[in-house]
């Protein structure tokens, strides 16, 4: 199962590599937008043309993951996405982090963190 892996330029690219890397861990292929197409650089001057291109590469995925911890916006976009194109959706957040029931309803697996490796845990429930 590849996973593509929702992050934003804010995000260091060693918070994004650790991200990567636990999905590895978990047994799955991952993919991340910024690190793979971008090389951690901004690369697109057209919206539409790096939206497009964020959907295509939705497409080659199995699932998608978004953290919501910090109320992303355009991670959203691409989970919405995501659930549209009939990919599955696993949402992970800060222990303790509210989110709407309209992220709950999209979700197929919700993970709370105290430590991002906790996430592992979390994944492995999606092979079994």
């Amino acid at each position: 199962m590849k996973i593509y892996i929702t992050s934003s330029f804010g995000d260091s690219p060693e918070t994004i590599e650790r991200l990567c890397a636990i999905v590895r861990s978990a047994g799955f292929e991952d993919f991340s937008f910024i690190r793979d197409i971008e090389n951690y650089q901004k690369i697109f001057n057209d919206p539409k043309e790096l939206m497009q291109l964020a959907k295509e590469e939705i497409q080659k995925c199995d699932a998608l993951l978004i953290d919501t911890t910090d109320k992303p916006t355009g991670r959203s976009i691409e989970a919405g996405i995501a659930y549209a194109l009939g990919k599955k959706v696993i949402v992970v957040m800060k222990r303790g982090t509210q989110i709407k029931d309209t992220t709950r309803g999209i979700a197929d697996l919700v993970v709370e963190y105290d430590e991002l490796e906790d996430i592992g845990a979390g994944l492995r429930r999606l092979a079994e």
